[in-house]
């Protein structure tokens, strides 16, 4: 009978030890819900900071990408502008096309970014975009929290985020 209770006391400690122990969480950059956002290199562009980001892509040769782009630009636009900022990163190969469209279309230059080297570019690799262009939803860290937002969802989606985490990121 004692052996018994011996052998449970040192499962008992065994348990309590390993369980105590701290494990560091790594986050590993993906793009992916929960996955830290690539990095784009080669721009002016940074993914953290203060607010949330919308990273946005699209190219002239796309109509529904150009379509959703002016969408999200007056989506964000009425949002408070400590909330979120939109990253809208075109894939042309042609400036001059690329700033036409930013023109043509009234969309905030400080918000637009060209990646001339189009699908040959980092950007397109990093962010898989041979399956077609999308948006990610980017936390103040760089965790992708929402991918292929609408314009509707955008401060639902911040809203959620922010109840959830009070208290707990901050």
């Amino acid at each position: 009978m004692r052996y018994p209770k011996s052998i449970l006391f040192l499962v008992f400690v065994f348990l309590i030890m390993t369980g105590s122990r701290t494990k560091e969480i790594r986050l590993t950059e993906g793009i992916q819900p929960g996955n830290l956002a690539p990095e784009i290199h080669g721009q002016d562009i940074n993914l953290k900071g203060n607010t949330f980001v919308l990273l946005q892509f699209w190219a002239a040769y796309d109509a529904h990408s150009r379509m959703v782009n002016v969408q999200m630009h007056n989506a964000i636009s009425q949002l408070r502008a400590e909330d979120i900022r939109l990253v809208s990163v075109s894939l042309d190969e042609s400036e001059a096309v690329f700033e036409g469209i930013v023109k043509a279309e009234h969309l905030d230059p400080a918000t637009q970014f060209n990646d001339s080297q189009g699908k040959n570019s980092e950007i397109f690799k990093e962010y898989r975009l041979n399956s077609g262009f999308t948006n990610w939803l980017i936390n103040p860290d760089g965790i992708i929290i929402a991918k292929n937002v609408n314009p509707k969802e955008i401060s639902k989606y911040i809203e959620v985020y922010r109840s959830v985490s009070h208290g707990v990121f901050e």
